[in-house]
C-alpha cells in the first residue's frame, strides 16, 4: 500500500513538472516562447527600470552578449527555473521606441554555435 501511494505521489509530481514546462510561456504564440514583461508599457510611469524578456531557449546554448530587443542591447541576462534564458533591457530605452496602442518587440540573438534566432511578442502601450 505505501509503495503504491509513493508511486502515485511521484506520478503527480512528474505530471505537475511537465505541465509547468509545457505551459511556462503559454500566453505567447511565439515558437521560441518569447514573452515580454510587463505586458502593458505605461509611458508616463516608472515600471521598475527593466523590461524582461522570457524565452524557451536553453540558457547554456545562448551567447548572452548577442541579445537585442528591437536593436537595444541586453543589460544583463540570467537563467530561469527551467534553464531558459531571460534578458533584461533598459525600460527607458524600450519605451523610447514604442507608441500607443501597441508594439511588437522582437528579441534577436545568436546561439553559441553562431546560429541566429528571432522571436516576438506584442505588448500594449499606454501614454
Amino acid at each position: 500500500m505505501k509503495k503504491s501511494v509513493a508511486v502515485l505521489c511521484l506520478s503527480f509530481v512528474c505530471l505537475g513538472y511537465f505541465a509547468s514546462v509545457a505551459f511556462c510561456n503559454a500566453r505567447t504564440d511565439d515558437p521560441l516562447g518569447v514573452a515580454v514583461s510587463p505586458q502593458c508599457l505605461v509611458l508616463g510611469k516608472d515600471q521598475g527600470g527593466a523590461v524582461t524578456v522570457h524565452t524557451a531557449i536553453s540558457y547554456s546554448e545562448v551567447d548572452c552578449a548577442s541579445l537585442k530587443l528591437n536593436g537595444i542591447p541586453v543589460d544583463w541576462c540570467h537563467v530561469d527555473d527551467l534553464g531558459n534564458v531571460v534578458g533584461e533591457f533598459n525600460e527607458e530605452a524600450v519605451k523610447a521606441i514604442v507608441a500607443p496602442p501597441e508594439a511588437t518587440l522582437t528579441l534577436t540573438g545568436a546561439m553559441k554555435t553562431g546560429e541566429t534566432f528571432a522571436g516576438s511578442d506584442t505588448v500594449r502601450v499606454k501614454p
